[in-house]
């Protein structure tokens, strides 16, 4: 008597659609060479060569296309080639990844000579002394939460996080803090630091 073997069918993957270079700064909103110097910076290399695996470039790629227009992650795998759980895993991989290491790029000037020097370059590039930083906010928009839903409901009615960022007069970032709810406001919105 012989035994029935279940044969599993091969995986079928999905072509994936080239991304037209003279396209890309539109949907990526960055140049290639910065694509993969983020990718290279932010993401570790893996050497992943099983079935339909994603290099980091193509991570960093999926991530920046939903980052710059938050539509769907169905309809941008679809423009892509891909699942939209391949979407959402890329997503949040790109996205821990840059939290985790936010610490390294995202630095208030904390010594003597740090804050001498930011004061200095205020004064050198836009005749504004002692400043070291300006601060503004911004309410970026975000799925309501299922806990405490109500909190973050902006004066406009919309689901928020309210977002306060400082920048040195380099305009890079030297702190942010998204941990307010948009129903709140942040104290000190639109004030130069000084």
């Amino acid at each position: 008597m012989a035994d029935v073997v279940d044969v599993r069918d091969v995986k079928q993957y999905k072509p994936r659609l080239p991304t037209l270079p003279r396209y890309f700064k539109e949907l990526y909103l960055f140049n290639e060479d910065n694509v993969e110097w983020l990718a290279n910076r932010v993401l570790v290399a893996t050497k992943e060569t099983r079935g339909g695996a994603l290099s980091s470039v193509h991570k960093m790629t999926i991530c920046l296309r939903y980052l710059a227009d938050p539509g769907y992650q169905k309809g941008i795998g679809q423009e892509l080639g891909i699942d939209q759980e391949t979407v959402s895993r890329s997503v949040s991989e790109v996205v821990d990844s840059i939290v985790a290491q936010a610490n390294q790029w995202i630095k208030f000037p904390t010594t003597n000579n740090e804050i001498m020097e930011a004061k200095q370059l205020w004064r050198r590039k836009f005749r504004f002394p002692t400043a070291i930083g300006v601060v503004d906010c911004t309410h970026v928009g975000i799925q309501k939460p299922y806990l405490h839903g109500d909190e973050y409901i902006n004066r406009k009615g919309k689901p928020t996080l309210n977002v306060q960022a400082t920048c040195d007069a380099s305009e890079k970032f030297i702190s942010v803090d998204v941990s307010w709810p948009g129903q709140y406001t942040i104290q000190g919105f639109g004030k130069t630091l000084l």
